[in-house]
């Protein structure tokens, strides 16, 4: 489940998985000639809820005002409700 343009939610036999992923480029000859490969960052959660808290955390970190900590939420809010 794609949660924007840079976590997901994954899941394994015992966890929920809320992933980082971002293309990288990787150097792949001395030329300088470079592939992008898919970097991830896991991050393991019992179960939905506390996945999903995990990534409004993660979400609201760097905001300077309490407006865009308010945007970003209620963004989160309608992703949650879309979720069937």
């Amino acid at each position: 489940m794609q949660l924007n343009e840079n976590y997901r939610i994954i899941y394994d036999s015992d966890n929920t998985i809320l992933q980082f992923f971002e293309p990288r480029e990787i150097k792949v000859d001395k030329v300088g000639i470079g592939k992008y490969k898919e970097f991830t960052e896991n991050f393991y959660y019992p179960n939905l809820k506390t996945a999903l808290s995990g990534f409004l955390n993660k979400c609201t970190w760097g905001f300077e005002t309490a407006n865009q900590v308010i945007t970003e939420l209620n963004k989160i809010e309608l992703l949650i409700k879309s979720i069937k």
